[in-house]
């Protein structure tokens, strides 16, 4: 009570008028907004899908250092972070695998065996953007069942030949973030520039230095054509207590520390991990859209290389530390356009696309402290093709009716092999559609529904795993592609600037869903497709300027997802044995979380941000024994902008919730572990527009 007493009290001190209050903004609505995470640009009112945007404005006021911090209040979207970035849309995510399509201007960023969302790789100065996709889609190829994320870098903008932007801010656990950008546009020329600096010591002492670049460049041969270069470089170093879990003890004694003991009565310390990634890309775009053709198209080569130290055990058992080198070449072309045909009371807009990805994948272990030990089996080379071509169709019927046809087919082959045995290659082929017809009651209202089926394919780590533990179990051979069939109703509509609702609700049907597997022996086998899943949730996004001095912001997402049918191996305590996992709920997932966000503008260029950010409890077991409790967190956030100059002082997490991710293997409370994540934190910050 004495929490929610503070909270109240917080948001009631925040200023809520003034006689120099400013003119009601008439910036664009979101709804306004003309999406491109689609088979081709359309406004967001008019997609038959559900689709939120985060605007660079937006990302500067909440101050968030990455963009999983603006990622997990959008409704539907879950942080399920261990330590790394880590994002769950409509609680699709697998163990040990990443979850939605990531891209940066539309190119896809898939990264290592695992694939996990790199997502803090990309500096928040550079967004002009952020657009993410909770609906199945065609667009994007095997992986989109569990979304997309499509990051928008800025670029020039006509009729400003020179601006920019050089911002610093420093925070708790001795954060600092430094930017500079540049962009202007003169004759067809555009351009955008920026570097930016970014560095923590951490919540737990885990230091990250970032340091990253990004040049784009542009020739507009007209308003309507324009061929581009885009050129970025991000260097990540990074500590982790990733490597050891805590469990209660440690928890409790050593929560802000990355090295710890390894029990009450044992003082030898777990050590922590190192990690150097480095992230180059090259990109040329094109992009046409004159009257009623339109093309876009890019072609790409990224380059990831990283050098891991698991080093965790070192005092425990230095045998076991190891490290590895990783690298990686993926090249990438995509082209989609289509035409505008006008048939009287009926347009119709066909749309086509191919893509193609190559991913070329080595990596090589050590062993430090045994030099003689065989790594064979570590030392990897994968290869994995890609391609993919849809056709979409979008029917206008009068004013009023619309209608979506669409249709994918995807073919992607696993070759892999080990320096031991391992020697694989696997290839599926799958086939993705979407029908969705909709009904615009105005020009500011759109209600839809929806229909579609996509696929996520299977992350190499699981191939590799399958090959070097499944045995006859869980063979390479024997792994499928997870199968979603989605239905979802949607309603939008922009009332006025005092009221916008977005709501969709969706049922999703998963078949050959993927979870760990044991043998009788509990050896582990890898991740294998276990049974099938049912998810049906809501969605809520209400946001307003009621007058001219208040604004609010509305989120929330309802989720109910369960097994369906599948088993799981409990491999200790009271509940030891195979379970039937029927009518459980999947673990890790709320049912409930939104965010209030209220903001007043108490004179002209101050704006009083607060955000009460809720996540309800959630299972942590496969049985449903433990559940983790539910956690409320505070952000306020005060900025002031004078001419070219803003300064911000902002508190993330303000009353020091203590939030964990908490994994537990028995359905026992006391066998839970732990990874911690950020505590509270304060920043102040100064940032000149010229």
């Amino acid at each position: 009570m004495k929490r929610w007493i503070a909270i109240v009290l917080c948001l009631i001190l925040v200023p809520v008028s003034s006689a120099f209050a400013q003119n009601e903004s008439e910036e664009i609505h979101e709804l306004e907004e003309v999406v491109v995470t689609a088979t081709h640009k359309m406004k967001m009112l008019d997609t038959p899908a559900s689709i939120s945007i985060i605007t660079a404005k937006e990302l500067e006021e909440m101050g968030a250092k990455n963009i999983v911090e603006a990622l997990r209040k959008i409704p539907g979207v879950d942080d399920t972070s261990s330590k790394d970035s880590a994002i769950s849309i409509r609680g699709t995510r697998s163990s040990m695998a990443g979850g939605p399509v990531i891209l940066i201007d539309g190119v896809p960023q898939k990264i290592g065996d695992y694939r996990y969302d790199e997502l803090s790789f990309i500096p928040v100065s550079q967004i002009e953007r952020i657009e993410v996709l909770r609906s199945a889609g065609i667009a994007y190829g095997p992986g989109s069942a569990r979304g997309v994320i499509n990051v928008i870098t800025k670029k020039g903008i006509k009729d400003k030949p020179f601006s920019g932007t050089v911002s610093a801010s420093y925070g708790s656990w001795n954060t600092h973030n430094e930017s500079a950008g540049f962009s202007g546009r003169t004759n067809q020329w555009d351009y955008f520039v920026n570097a930016a600096n970014y560095s923590t010591e951490g919540y737990e002492d885990e230091e990250t230095d970032r340091i990253s670049g990004l040049l784009k460049l542009g020739y507009n041969f007209s308003d309507q054509t324009r061929i581009g270069i885009r050129g970025s470089i991000i260097d990540v170093d990074s500590e982790s207590a990733y490597g050891m879990k805590k469990k209660k003890w440690q928890l409790e004694n050593y929560r802000e520390e990355k090295h710890f003991p390894v029990s009450e009565t044992d003082s030898t310390l777990y050590w922590h991990n190192e990690k150097d990634q480095d992230n180059s890309v090259l990109a040329l775009e094109f992009s046409h859209k004159k009257d009623r053709l339109f093309v876009d198209s890019n072609l790409s080569w990224t380059k990831y290389e990283e050098d891991y130290k698991s080093t965790y055990p070192l005092y425990t058992s230095s045998k076991s530390v190891y490290y590895d080198s990783k690298d990686q070449d993926t090249y990438t072309f995509g082209v989609s356009g289509g035409y505008l045909f006008d048939f009287g009371n009926v347009s119709y807009t066909p749309s086509f696309g191919v893509n193609f990805e190559d991913i070329d994948f080595d990596q090589d272990r050590a062993y430090p402290y045994v030099p003689t030990k065989n790594t064979d089996k570590y030392n990897i080379d994968l290869d994995e093709t890609q391609y993919g071509l849809f056709w979409d169709n979008d029917f206008l019927i009068g004013q009023h009716w619309g209608l979506k046809i669409g249709g994918r087919v995807d073919k992607a082959e696993v070759k892999l092999k080990d320096k031991a045995s391992t020697d694989i290659d696997e290839d599926e082929t799958m086939f993705s559609w979407v029908v969705a017809p909709s009904y615009r009651i105005n020009d500011r209202a759109n209600t839809y529904v929806s229909v579609a089926r996509n696929y996520w394919f299977p992350s190499p780590r699981y191939y590799v795993w399958a090959a070097e533990k499944g045995g006859d179990l869980n063979r390479p051979e024997d792994l499928e592609p997870e199968e979603s069939l989605t239905y979802e109703i949607g309603y939008k509509h922009l009332f006025s600037k005092a009221l916008n609702v977005n709501l969709t609700a969706y049922l999703t049907e998963y078949d050959d869903k993927f979870s760990s597997a044991y043998d009788a022996d509990d050896n582990y086998l890898g991740q294998k497709n276990i049974g099938e899943a049912e998810a049906k949730g809501i969605e809520l996004e209400i946001d307003g300027r009621l007058c001219s001095f208040f604004g609010y912001r509305l989120s929330g997402a309802y989720q109910n997802i369960k097994w369906k049918s599948g088993q799981a191996r409990i491999r200790s305590g009271i509940y030891k044995g195979i379970w039937d996992l029927d009518g459980y709920y999947i673990k890790g997932i709320p049912k409930f979380s939104g965010v209030i966000g209220l903001d007043f503008y108490p004179m002209e260029g101050l704006k009083c941000s607060a955000d009460i950010n809720h996540t309800g409890s959630k299972y942590s077991d496969y049985l449903n024994k433990v559940k983790y409790s539910s956690k409320t967190t505070v952000d306020v956030n005060i900025s002031y902008r004078m001419n070219n100059w803003e300064v911000w002082l902002l508190g993330k997490n303000i009353f020091d919730e203590e939030i964990e991710a908490e994994f537990n293997s028995t359905g026992v409370e006391d066998d839970s572990y732990y990874y911690v994540q950020d505590g509270a934190y304060v920043e102040a910050g100064l940032r000149y527009h010229f």
